[in-house]
């Protein structure tokens, strides 16, 4: 179980917005959410490829689903990305925990 304390290390308010340190699996079973403890990162399991930009657009639209606007702010080509998305940290944290916590 991932407490608020180690998930406020992925997640910085920036602006209006808050910045997360996100690590994406590519090609999974199942959209899964988790948190790396070692890189402090959000895990997100996804289903598309890691080709033509399939999984950064699931990505991307994901976070839009979840937080209502996301962008890619680096880490296009890499499993390691920053996302911004638009909202409040605190709203940002606890809906991230509780799709962790599933």
């Amino acid at each position: 179980m991932v407490g608020k304390n180690e998930l406020v290390e992925a997640v910085v308010e920036s602006g209006d917005g808050v910045v997360i340190k996100i690590e994406v699996t590519p090609n999974s079973k199942n959209v899964a959410f988790g948190y790396n403890k070692w890189r402090k990162a959000v895990e997100i399991k996804l289903k598309s490829p890691a080709k033509s930009g399939k999984a950064n657009r699931e990505l991307v639209e994901i976070l839009n689903d979840l937080f209502g606007k996301a962008e890619i702010l680096s880490g296009e080509k890499s499993r390691l990305k920053t996302v911004k998305v638009w909202g409040d940290k605190e709203e940002v944290l606890e809906k991230l925990l509780s799709l962790i916590d599933q």
